[in-house]
Order: structure tokens, then C-alpha cells, then sequence
């Protein structure tokens, strides 16, 4: 499993490049040093970073942490471009999910995903997610839910 920690702003230059890689920019609404400084400043949303052998490998924020219900969103997922295809995304996937759980004791975990995305989509099937969504209300996202099974 993935080593899971607070993001500090110093990790910020790095996520904000990730996020302008052509493979990932075109997946995301708004990003930028702003978008995560409000993120890591919101006590409803908790901004974690990945290690794989020291080096930053991915990021997430969860939102919603405040809610009654325990269903927290899964509102940002990304790898290091230079460590796609190479199970980091599946790990780094498995080590929020787990936090979200234990941490924020999630009772559901909720997403959005393009339509378009179909990666993506297959990770988090392959993870348990289910598709619960997929109206006209938002024509290019399908949302996904997520239960703890053991």
C-alpha cells in the first residue's frame, strides 16, 4: 500500500505540473495553486498526497468530510504522469479510499467521471465502485458509489 500523508504547501509546484500534463488536464475542471491552496484550507475537504519510495506519487482530496451522513466525495484523483501504467493509480486509489474509511469514517464514497474517461472508469469498477447516475443532468459525467466491503 501507498504511503498516505497530509499535503503540505510545499508539495503544491508538483501537483499543479501534474495537472497540466496533456493526459490529465483535459479530465479535470478547474485546477491551479489556488484551486488546492483552498482545498488545504477548507475543513471539509482533506488534500492527501502519496509516496512510493520517498517520491510524491499521486494526490486526492475528499470533500464533504462535515456531512451527517458520512458519504464523502471523492473529488480528485491524480498519479504522476511519469508512474501511469504502473499500479500507482490503483494504489493510490485503495490507500484514500482506506483513509477516507478509517480516518473520516466514510459510510459510502461518492465520484464523478467523464464520460469520455473510460481508464478511469475501469479503475474504480475494478475497485467496487458502481455506477448510480448517469442522467441528463450532467450529460458528460457519470457518478459512482462506493461501500466498504470488509
Amino acid at each position: 500500500m501507498a504511503l498516505i500523508r497530509s499535503t503540505a504547501p510545499a508539495d503544491l509546484p508538483c501537483l499543479v505540473a501534474w495537472e497540466s500534463d496533456e493526459d490529465t488536464a483535459g479530465w479535470l475542471g478547474e485546477t491551479g495553486h489556488a484551486w488546492h491552496a483552498r482545498a488545504l484550507a477548507d475543513p471539509d475537504q482533506d488534500h492527501v498526497v502519496t509516496e512510493h519510495d520517498g517520491v510524491l506519487s499521486g494526490f486526492a482530496v475528499l470533500a464533504g468530510l462535515r456531512t451527517p451522513d458520512r458519504v464523502i466525495e471523492l473529488r480528485r484523483l491524480v498519479v504522476a504522469p511519469d508512474l501511469r501504467g504502473k499500479g500507482q493509480g490503483r494504489a493510490l486509489l485503495e490507500a484514500v479510499l482506506a483513509h477516507a474509511y478509517d480516518n473520516h469514517l466514510a459510510k459510502e464514497i461518492w465520484l464523478d467521471v467523464k464520460v469520455h474517461n473510460q481508464r478511469a472508469q475501469k479503475l474504480y469498477l475494478s475497485a467496487g465502485f458502481v455506477i448510480t447516475q448517469s442522467d441528463g443532468t450532467e450529460p458528460d459525467l457519470i457518478v459512482m458509489l462506493h461501500h466498504r466491503t470488509s
